[in-house]
């Protein structure tokens, strides 16, 4: 059995739940929370195999003391794990962040779907260090490109202030507005102003922004901006 099923069998289970026209946010929020899910699952599954190998009979109620006590959340050097199991379990981790990275590419590319634009034809995926590429007007007769980069939860502002970002806009599920200081937000504004591109943000992330730039926009926008772009060969400006 696989640690957890992969981001795209995750995506369509979350668009079984929400819909195909889910808003994004939503859409990430549901396999986000589904990685949590079934890695709580490969969890379980290993201490009830684990139990189940004990060559001591014991007693359901025993049973389910030891199972609770193996899954209590554990903290080693100030950092918090969800068990004891999670620090040693490096394959699980290793999965889970590429297949939640994975995830928020595909939740970029299932809104560009809805939005009709054809893979191949409108865009890209994964060619000149950036994650998504739209093409107007199409793949044929290409006149401009718009390079995208799709970041998941966290901005991680070293990165930012060290290299910039391989695309001309910005694609992010960030939950943390913390990360986006002052100086920060200056750089990213600064980046996609050169580039006439946008920095796109959670609603709620954006709101508990204290210094928002003039090149920041709710990520709910960024499907509806890209086929603009693909029509017109612009993100619009407003």
């Amino acid at each position: 059995m696989p640690l957890m099923p992969s981001a795209r069998e995750l995506l369509e289970e979350a668009i079984k739940t929400l819909g195909k026209d889910a808003d994004l946010n939503h859409l990430h929020s549901e396999t986000y929370s589904l990685v949590l899910h079934y890695r709580g699952e490969y969890y379980e599954r290993k201490v009830d195999d684990f139990i189940s190998s004990m060559k001591v009979k014991l007693d359901a109620k025993t049973r389910d003391s030891i199972k609770k006590a193996m899954l209590r959340p554990v903290t080693v050097d100030e950092i918090e794990y969800s068990n004891f199991m999670e620090e040693a379990a490096r394959r699980i981790s290793q999965t889970f962040q590429v297949v939640s990275g994975k995830l928020a590419e595909f939740v970029a590319e299932n809104a560009l779907i809805n939005q009709g634009l054809v893979h191949g034809d409108h865009y890209v995926k994964n060619v000149e260090r950036t994650d998504i590429m739209l093409l107007h007007p199409d793949s044929r007769t290409l006149k401009k490109r718009h390079r995208i980069e799709i970041k998941n939860v966290h901005l991680r502002e070293r990165g930012v202030r060290g290299l910039g970002f391989d695309g001309d806009s910005m694609l992010g599920f960030f939950i943390d507005a913390g990360e986006f200081s002052e100086s920060t937000v200056q750089i990213i504004d600064d980046f996609c102003t050169q580039r006439s591109g946008y920095c796109y943000v959670p609603p709620t992330t954006l709101r508990q922004i204290s210094t928002s730039g003039a090149r920041f926009r709710p990520n709910t926008r960024f499907a509806s901006d890209m086929f603009a772009f693909v029509r017109k060969g612009k993100v619009p400006v407003s």
